[in-house]
């Protein structure tokens, strides 16, 4: 069948490079948050908040989610990506931009934040256009078909951006708060909620071994956030309720679906439950206080200033909902490709002697850790934005920077420290077919 094969994947340094540049780009995060929390509770709209926001959205969540787009776009399209080449330079592209806007925010000078912009969307368009050859495809199903909008949301989301960059200098509308929130949702949820969602339809069950009755709930996640975001983002802009509620509604519901088929992945997974299952739990608990917060602050009768504490705390959850789906999945995913990479070297045994296997090429007891740092660091996010406090996001900072740094060498000593020394010391033939997981069109 076309696309069973490791043909149709990329080669293993473009996924990881990408998550190795979102790790590191993940400590930016820290740092940012440490040294501006003071300025974080100012105001969201102070330059350190916007700083730390544009590191979180680029440097850390974008450019994670667009290297596992690389490699799961060819997997569940079942097409190689158009170019290679491509694939290494929009990786370069969105590093240079992770890094560049939010320097140009932080310090200047003005034109830093212009020219990061030109740079994101020359960057997303190569990478849209690329990733097209597996996502036109007719086979795939649900998950095709959320990851084509949610690029569509992608391209939208950078085109908006890039007009406030140069609205910063020309002023040709106020940038007011409805329409910084409407840019943030596109972004968070059109993008990268939606892409989540659809590539979750196919990774739980891989990953949980879970055979579930139905997965209706997976389409209906994917269609509401899909059709929602957008007369959402829209109502903002103009200031329609009506259209704002209309695309409320649908993203209520498609969030609500996502829950209930993680529910039912975990209800019917054939495999105990383990790391992964815990970093899903917390992952979808912020979504819920996330949900939550965006209710009280469009129901609740409460004053200009604290709407919009509440708000910046509901993207603040948003955020770490799947901030924390990013690192867990690592878990699974940085793994896999390492390991399907070792295989190809020759590299079939654990240096005890025994087979490799996937959990060997990261240590368990520090991954644990890894995610009690996170989620303590998010939950001082939330919290600190919620009640104004900066002691709280100021120790979150620090907890990110540590966070990021144990997660990434966890993952190279890992891969390191369980192959022998010599790896053509103990040969085993590779079995016909035994590609990794990740390599193959079905689940």
């Amino acid at each position: 069948m076309p696309g069973s094969t490791t043909a149709v994947v990329p080669p293993q340094w473009i996924p990881l490079g990408f998550m190795f540049a979102a790790g590191v780009g993940f400590m930016g995060v820290g740092f940012s948050m440490w040294f501006g929390a003071d300025k974080w509770v100012i105001s969201p709209f102070h330059s350190a908040t916007v700083t730390t926001a544009h590191m979180v959205m680029l440097a850390f969540l974008t450019t994670a989610v667009l290297g596992a787009l690389h490699q799961f776009g060819p997997v569940v399209g079942q097409r190689p990506l158009r170019s290679v080449h491509i694939a290494a330079w929009t990786m370069v592209g969105m590093i240079v931009t992770g890094w560049t806007l939010p320097l140009g925010f932080a310090h200047g000078p003005e034109w830093l934040v212009a020219t990061g912009a030109v740079i994101g969307v020359t960057t997303v368009t190569l990478g849209a256009w690329n990733l097209s050859g597996p996502l036109m495809s007719r086979s795939g199903g649900v998950p095709v078909v959320g990851l084509r909008l949610s690029v569509l949301y992608l391209l939208i989301t950078v085109s908006f951006g890039i007009v406030y960059a140069f609205n910063r200098q020309e002023a040709w509308f106020p940038l007011l708060p409805a329409k910084i929130l409407a840019h943030a949702h596109l972004g968070i949820l059109g993008w990268l909620g939606l892409t989540y969602i659809s590539v979750s339809e196919k990774l739980w069950p891989m990953f949980l071994l879970s055979h579930r009755p139905s997965s209706r709930s997976g389409a209906i996640a994917v269609g509401g956030l899909a059709v929602g975001v957008l007369p959402f983002a829209l109502g903002l802009l103009y200031a329609n309720a009506v259209v704002t509620w209309f695309g409320a509604v649908f993203i209520v519901v498609g969030l609500v679906a996502h829950l209930f088929s993680l529910a039912s992945s975990v209800r019917h997974r054939r495999r105990k439950l383990e790391l992964l299952h815990a970093f899903l739990f917390v992952s979808a608990s912020f979504l819920l206080a996330g949900m939550v917060l965006g209710a009280i602050a469009a129901l609740g009768g409460v004053d200009t200033s604290l709407r919009i504490r509440i708000v910046t705390a509901e993207v603040a959850a948003l955020a770490s909902w799947l901030g924390l789906a990013v690192i867990g999945h690592s878990h699974k995913i940085v793994p896999f490709i390492t390991y399907s990479m070792l295989r190809a070297r020759g590299v079939n045994h654990h240096k005890s002697g025994r087979p490799l296997l996937f959990g060997d090429l990261y240590n368990k007891r520090i991954a644990w850790g890894v995610l009690i740092g996170s989620v303590a660091a998010f939950a001082g996010v939330v919290v600190g934005t919620l009640f104004d406090a900066s002691a709280p996001i100021a120790i979150s900072g620090v907890l990110i920077v540590i966070t990021a740094i144990t997660v990434t060498t966890n993952f190279i000593v890992g891969a390191r420290s369980a192959v022998p020394a010599n790896p053509t010391a103990n040969p085993t033939r590779q079995q016909p077919g035994s590609t990794s997981i990740l390599t193959k069109g079905s689940s």
